[in-house]
């Protein structure tokens, strides 16, 4: 027998048995732990109605989910993350007309006309968060429809693609979970209800359920797709949607037990000789006597015997609190939102705690921010504003007919984010300036605004300071040398030729 059929027998040998994982195993402690094998596809299409609809459910009716959705959506988008075109500084002008140009049209971005276009990226990220996934429908508009560039954008929730719609088309192309592949696996068109399959306006009839098949160049598909293969999205809550409900009633039936314990009652039992009557003809015995409801201090006859006994309903002690503390924990920890944030409650850990829970979550934020709200709809966005743009005659870029890339290139500014300790931070960041560890431009752009907007403002203001006796000087960009930099001074400075020599 040769090495390798040797090896395979052995391989065969080895593996009926599972031996070498005992994860794989089925003994005692795994013998129920029998997940399906299924593709995450599969699953989600089985359970994605279901899920989605208890998702929206815990997000009106729960405290803890709804409150951690709107904080993620919160910290995620805040006030909307806006572009910032990359342009080289002899495309000033460009750059210029291009920012004013887009902040006129956010006004008219929504199909709806209920919000901006930053009012829509929480609209988006809120959606995607708690159903898992949301559609931006790319809507074009005839010029004279707008005042700026004619297209707006129609968010659209996932229930608005059918899960359950899977077939084979002619040419080659197939359809899954709503979404039409081509041959080689890319997204050629998205088949939408034309109208909610669920909504009552207008009424369900064969032609308002009719789908329409939308080109994958006009949908923006907003998902967290966190399996290889995956093509549709899972509400966030799925990981803690059992814990949450079952919190759910455990506190309303500890509720019911509290009430039921201040009813301090007390009861009449037992049964004598003598029946009680309600008058000498009624021959009803103390079987038909009404039964009085339990209130407080209420006495409640239940025969004739004159035994009385109160009631003492058992107290939980102390296991309440940290039974909801621990179990909240892991409902947060699934949500991916700090306890401290979800709860509001700051007692159970002390400041370097609560920062460093913060500092981790806003790294998650982060993110989830650039490799999936930004690459997924802020980037065909302003794509697809610019190519509109040009094509409307609004703009004039040079060059774009040659390369329109350049002006595709954009970063996309999401909000700052609010200082922990300000005076430590601010200090922190003016020594890594200093030092060289970082620039003005990184650490203007990690507070969300743009570098080159913040020089214009200064250029401005020390022009118009110029002749005032206190000049606008700063410590990060040289105006100030460095022994004057770290000394401070506690007093202004009435010309700048009295600042001593950098010796």
């Amino acid at each position: 027998m040769g090495v390798l059929s040797r090896v395979a027998s052995a391989f065969r040998l080895n593996s009926g048995g599972n031996n070498s994982f005992e994860a794989a195993g089925n003994g005692r402690r795994l013998r129920g732990f029998n997940p399906s094998k299924n593709h995450v596809n599969v699953a989600i299409a089985a359970a994605g109605p279901t899920l989605v609809a208890r998702a929206r459910w815990l997000y009106e009716n729960d405290g803890i989910a709804g409150n951690a959705v709107d904080e993620w959506t919160s910290h995620a988008v805040g006030d909307g993350i806006k572009p910032r075109p990359r342009l080289k500084k002899e495309r000033k002008a460009a750059k210029a007309a291009l920012i004013a140009l887009f902040m006129k049209w956010t006004d008219e971005a929504d199909a709806e006309g209920l919000t901006d276009y930053y009012g829509l990226q929480e609209k988006i990220a809120r959606e995607a968060y708690m159903a898992g996934e949301c559609f931006v429908r790319i809507r074009a508009r005839r010029r004279s429809d707008m005042w700026t560039v004619p297209f707006q954008l129609q968010m659209l929730p996932a229930e608005m693609l059918d899960l359950a719609f899977s077939t084979s088309l002619p040419g080659g192309n197939f359809v899954v979970a709503g979404i039409e592949f081509n041959a080689i696996g890319a997204r050629v068109a998205y088949h939408f209800w034309r109208f909610h399959p669920n909504d009552t306006r207008p009424p369900i009839s064969t032609a308002t359920r009719d789908r329409v098949r939308v080109p994958a160049a006009e949908v923006l598909h907003v998902f967290d797709g966190r399996q290889g293969g995956q093509i549709r999205g899972v509400p966030r809550v799925a990981r803690s949607l059992v814990k949450i409900f079952g919190l759910e009633v455990y506190d309303d039936a500890e509720i019911e037990r509290k009430k039921t314990a201040a009813l301090f009652a007390g009861f009449l039992i037992g049964r004598g000789d003598n029946p009680i009557t309600v008058n000498d003809d009624d021959d009803r015995d103390e079987e038909d006597t009404p039964i009085a409801g339990m209130q407080p201090g209420a006495i409640i006859d239940l025969g004739n015997d004159r035994d009385i006994k109160f009631s003492s309903p058992a107290e939980v002690g102390g296991s309440y609190e940290a039974f909801q503390y621990r179990t909240t924990l892991k409902i947060c920890a699934g949500l991916g939102v700090p306890y401290s944030i979800v709860t509001g409650d700051m007692t159970k850990g002390n400041f370097s705690n609560v920062r460093t829970a913060i500092v981790a979550f806003r790294r998650r934020i982060s993110q989830w921010q650039n490799n999936t709200l930004i690459f997924q709809l802020c980037r065909p966005v302003w794509i697809a504003f610019v190519e509109r743009a040009v094509m409307a005659g609004l703009i004039e870029l040079p060059g774009y007919n040659e390369d329109p890339t350049e002006y595709w290139s954009c970063d996309h500014l999401p909000p700052r984010q609010e200082w922990l300790d300000p005076a430590k931070d601010i200090a922190a960041e003016k020594e890594a300036i200093s030092g060289g560890l970082k620039s003005r431009t990184q650490s203007v752009a990690e507070r969300g605004y743009d570098i080159e907007d913040i020089d214009d403002e200064i250029e401005q203001e020390r022009s118009q300071a110029a002749g005032r006796a206190m000049p606008l000087v700063f410590d990060t960009d040289g105006t100030v040398p460095a022994p004057v930099a770290q000394q401070g001074r506690a007093k202004p400075i009435d010309d700048p030729e009295d600042l001593p020599d950098a010796a």
